[in-house]
């Protein structure tokens, strides 16, 4: 007997001395997801391929200078034909070393292909910058919109596990009422008909809870336990009302797709400018000074050439086939449907400023008549309590009320998700999201440790453990 309590107790023993994993806030997963996650570390890799551009297109304009030197043995025989006796190149056999070196620096006086190039290297970096802070932005706006859901998952598992608890004791009330002859079977079949029902729904929302932390895990490459609740308490920032005007100008000029879409038009223009511009004349300064020195030569003497020259040098196209119209012309196509993309881009940032402002302005106002709701639905569980204790109303009643008042719960953190995320899209169309974000929306949450409560009120089943 004792043996098989002993052994009973290993497995309490192993699960109270194991190191319980740390709670994870929003932040540490934002941070585990900025190093993990393929497409943000994507984009940073392009924006360092796209800054190579501009030194490549500068280069164009700085002095290129080059030097080269050479040695050699040289195993020559000669045979003058025709000549006389006393021809003064003897013929005969010659070895001899000659060797020399050269330096020579040329730069570009004009080349307006090349300037029109490096204007388009430019804006094509300013781009790939805009589109890297994109990433970023997105990369937050990705995190709290699974962190929340995963948040909403849970509270809508605790409330179908409340519902369930709450049909179940209404089937056992009906079946003990049908065995004492007060009420008919059909009642109880009626309430285990629901009672399943909703153990069905539990299950789903249990599989709900587990797929959200896969996608968690999925961002951040580790797993995840203890995630922080919202904590309900805290107020809520307030919508600006009034200001859409001014958050669509601002969004015209501080959005970063159309900041994006922009920069790409200005590069395609500028490089349709280079190649129309190809046609045009390039001038190029060149200095240089060879020195070559033969210890020998089929003549039978040495030489030694020292060489100096500077000059300029002009090209000017004059056909080439028709390649560099056709060129132009592409070029010139491609930016235009470049400014028409960036066109469209602008008319859906301003409907999505519009839209976002909206949505926070309703969010805000749904939260206030959700928490109007949530505060009848507590006084209406009170009056059921209190009506337990002078006999009109029994535990059913009560359950059905706490049922009430765990959906009013869930119904406000829902509302509340949506709103914290109604405002990160809004400040994503108008401009970008940054980590600072991230701290202010952390800000807002409470660790496991100063509550086991999930984030609608509710006792949160499962907190160290998966579901």
């Amino acid at each position: 007997m004792k043996n098989r309590l002993t052994l009973a107790l290993i497995p309490v023993l192993l699960a109270w001395t194991a190191p319980q994993a740390p709670a994870a806030d929003l932040k540490t997963i934002f941070l585990a997801a900025r190093t993990h996650d393929m497409r943000y570390r994507q984009s940073g890799a392009s924006y360092r391929e796209a800054r190579t551009i501009g030194p490549e297109a500068r280069a164009a304009f700085l002095p290129h200078v080059s030097a080269g030197a050479n040695v050699s043995y040289n195993d020559l025989t000669s045979r003058i034909l025709g000549g006389s006796s006393t021809f003064v190149f003897p013929s005969g056999h010659f070895t001899f070393n000659a060797h020399g070196y050269g330096v020579s620096v040329s730069e570009t006086l004009l080349d307006i292909q090349a300037l029109y190039a490096y204007h388009a290297a430019g804006d094509t970096i300013r781009a790939a910058r805009s589109r890297y802070k994109l990433a970023k932005s997105r990369l937050v706006l990705t995190v709290c919109a699974k962190y929340f859901g995963y948040l909403l998952a849970r509270d809508d598992l605790h409330l179908r596990r409340a519902e369930a608890r709450a049909l179940r004791a209404e089937y056992a009330s009906a079946m003990r009422s049908f065995h004492l002859g007060r009420a008919p079977i059909t009642n109880a079949d009626e309430a285990h008909a629901r009672y399943e029902a909703v153990r069905a729904t539990t299950l789903a929302a249990k599989n709900a809870v587990r797929l959200a932390r896969a996608r968690i895990e999925r961002m951040t490459g580790a797993p995840v336990h203890n995630l922080w609740s919202l904590d309900l308490h805290h107020t809520l920032p307030h919508p600006d009302t009034g200001v859409l005007v001014a958050d669509e100008a601002r969004a015209m000029r501080d959005n970063l797709v159309l900041q994006a879409a922009r920069g790409q038009a200005a590069a395609a223009t500028a490089y349709a400018h280079a190649a129309s511009a190809a046609r045009y004349p390039t001038v190029t300064a060149q200095a240089s000074y060879n020195y070559a020195r033969a210890d020998n030569g089929e003549f039978g003497f040495g030489t030694v050439l020292r060489d100096k020259t500077i000059g300029l040098d002009l090209k000017l196209p004059i056909y080439q086939g028709g390649e560099l119209s056709a060129k132009s012309a592409h070029a010139a196509a491609t930016a235009f449907h470049a400014h028409v993309a960036a066109l469209r881009i602008q008319r859906r940032v301003r409907f999505d400023v519009r839209q976002a402002f909206l949505n926070v302005r309703n969010g805000y106002e749904e939260i206030r008549a959700l928490k109007s709701a949530r505060l009848a639905a507590r006084q209406a569980l009170t009056s059921e309590r209190l009506g337990v204790r002078v006999g009109i109303r029994n535990n059913l009643d009560v359950l059905r009320a706490e049922q009430a008042y765990y959906r009013s719960e869930r119904n406000v953190a829902r509302a509340t998700y949506d709103y914290l995320l109604g405002r990160l899209e809004l400040k994503a169309a108008v401009s970008h999201l940054t980590a600072g974000d991230i701290d202010r929306l952390n800000a807002l949450l409470k660790p496991p440790s100063v509550s086991t409560t999930a984030s609608n009120g509710y006792p949160a089943a499962g907190v160290g453990t998966r579901p």
